[in-house]
């Protein structure tokens, strides 16, 4: 996972010049990839985001799910890079904590992005490798809407990009009616962590075909801050 979010960081700066070729516009690529989206976590702080998954048919996509997924920064080097421990899940479904050095990016948004691959794979079926690149073409050309979010019960500035990368795709007719599925991602500067909401629907365009919902919001930061 470590390679793939360094490869990100790279996706963004390749985007970049691209990106900055209409000062009119806000394109996707730059505020996902090059922004600094853990700046407002200190040491010993921690986000905690609740994660939902809901479904149409259990059979289908499995059962109704809700958990927390929590992002604690370790330490802060002398150029603002932070030492993450990234935690999924609780209880019988956690995952071993991963830990990463050095990081500015937050790497729960690299976590969304691999469970998206993989949970449109499931349904759709198809390379991940294809699915992943379609993804990252499609957050290379998209671009940020200016909305206002809520976090703690305040409105604050953001960013919102919205998806659906496989609406068009050669292949569409052989993704089980799933190529409309579309995800959503809103992110804010003045919120620690940066990403307020991630949001995935799976939809099939089949008349027998399930639904699914997957999203991530944040909950808040704890913790005692310490530079």
């Amino acid at each position: 996972m470590l390679r793939f979010i360094r490869a990100s960081v790279a996706l963004g700066l390749v985007l970049l010049p691209a990106a900055a070729s209409a000062a009119s516009e806000h394109k996707a690529a730059p505020i996902l990839f090059e922004s600094r989206q853990l700046d407002l976590i200190s040491k010993g702080e921690e986000v905690t985001y609740r994660f939902e998954k809901t479904g149409s048919d259990e059979r289908l996509v499995g059962k109704n799910y809700a958990d927390d997924i929590r992002l604690g920064v370790a330490n802060v080097g002398g150029k603002g890079e932070r030492d993450v421990v990234f935690k999924v899940f609780t209880g019988d479904q956690a995952r071993d904590p991963q830990n990463w050095p050095d990081l500015t990016i937050n790497p729960l948004f690299i976590w969304y992005l691999d469970r998206t691959v993989g949970t449109f794979n499931s349904l759709a079926g198809g390379s991940q490798m294809y699915l992943k690149h379609k993804i990252r073409e499609a957050l290379g050309s998209a671009t940020a809407e200016e909305v206002k979010a809520d976090y703690n019960g305040q409105s604050v500035d953001a960013y919102k990009v919205t998806i659906a990368p496989f609406a068009e795709d050669v292949s569409a007719s052989k993704m089980q009616g799933f190529h409309k599925s579309t995800f959503t991602i809103v992110v804010s500067n003045q919120v620690p962590g940066y990403f307020v909401h991630l949001q995935s629907n799976f939809v099939s365009t089949q008349a027998a075909g399930p639904e699914l919902k997957e999203e991530i919001k944040v909950v808040g930061l704890a913790g005692e801050k310490s530079q």
